[in-house]
This record gives structure tokens, sequence and C-alpha cells, in this order.
């Protein structure tokens, strides 16, 4: 071995100094940059937000008055009218909300969320409801009600406009189908409530 090889590196020693100093660089900010993790995806959707007044029909002439003693979920309740203990089951009239309660169903983007907003504005309530003309219920037995609130606001406009439901029309029953359809595409156009993330409307099976 010639003499002014003795100091010479060997090559694996080389290659690991070499490999250190990558490898500083990246921890140490010696001019390499390490990729931002991606941001958590939510999980989970906002509360739905009573949207205060809204456009709502006058209550009409042959309503009549009930007490809510359940809600079942964003669409059905359970009631009593007045001198009576016997609980009728109640669908509200030309909406759909997510599902949360149906058998064998798994629950919907923004079911629950539907359901705690018509909690807070019907346990325990003293409503007014009415019929429509075609029929006083459905083939499931539950009775079709259109619903006004304490405070005169039509129930289904506000869970409508909340993003709480989408319009429903289902004939015969279609009295207030055009108001709700426009304040369902409001509520649409505004991203509020499901149609908004991480829901987009994908609340139906669609």
């Amino acid at each position: 071995m010639r003499a002014g090889c003795r100091n010479a590196t060997p090559p694996v020693r080389l290659a690991a100094a070499v490999l250190a100093a990558l490898l500083a660089g990246c921890t140490t900010g010696g001019g390499t940059t390490t990729a931002s993790p991606p941001a958590p995806r939510p999980t989970s959707a906002p509360p739905a937000v009573d949207p205060g007044p809204v456009e709502s029909p006058p209550i009409p002439p042959g309503a009549f008055a009930a007490t809510v003693v359940r809600v079942v979920d964003g669409d059905t309740l359970l009631a009593v009218l007045p001198g009576t203990s016997r609980s009728l089951r109640i669908r509200l009239i030309g909406i759909d909300a997510p599902e949360t309660v149906r058998p064998e169903t798994p629950v919907a983007c923004y079911g629950p969320q539907a359901s705690a907003l018509a909690h807070r504005l019907l346990s325990g309530a003293r409503v007014r409801a009415a019929y429509e003309p075609g029929g006083r219920a459905d083939r499931f037995g539950r009775e079709l009600w259109d619903v006004w609130l304490p405070d005169g606001r039509f129930l289904q406009a506000v869970l409508v406009t909340a993003g709480a439901a989408r319009a429903y029309p289902y004939r015969p029953q279609v009295r207030y189908a055009g108001p709700l359809r426009r304040l369902a595409d409001a509520a649409q156009t505004a991203h509020r409530g499901l149609w908004g993330p991480p829901c987009h409307g994908r609340s139906f099976g669609r």
C-alpha cells in the first residue's frame, strides 16, 4: 500500500457519512423540507341551527291543538290531542329528514343533527296542526299533519330552511309543496345543514 493512502476513508464509512448528512438536512432545515401532513377530514356534521323567522303560511281555520310527547326523528313525532291520553304517531307532510331509526338501515348523514333540531323545537310543545285534502293517514297508519310551532312558524319550513330536511312532496297532500321547494333550493344553494360538508346532500341513499 502506498503511504499516501493510509488515511483514506474506507468506502463503507464514506457512504455512511453521506447518508447521515442527507438525513440531517431533512430534519434540521438544511435546505430540504418535508411535506405537511394532510388536514384531518371532518368526521361529523355541525349541528343544525334554528334559522329564526321563515316564510310561513297562516294557520288555517280548521287547525287544532296538540301536545308533542316525543320526537322520533326529524320528520316523525308522537302527539296527543286535548282531552285524550292516546299518543298519535305523526308524519310531517311535505318533507323528508335523514333516517336515524329505521330498522336495518344505517343512520344517514345529518340524521342525528336533524333529530336534535326537531327535539329542540318540539319536545313538550303545544302546537297547532292541520290535515290536508286527500287523506289523514299514510300507508303505515301515521297521521299526516302540517304543524305550526307555538311562535307561529310553520315547522316544515323551519326544518327545510335549516337544511335539516329536504322538500318531499307526496300526492295528494301538496298544499305547501311550492314554498317548501323554494326554501329547500335556497338552503341547498347556501350549503346549509345536510347540503354542506360532509354530507353534501348524500343523505337519502343516492
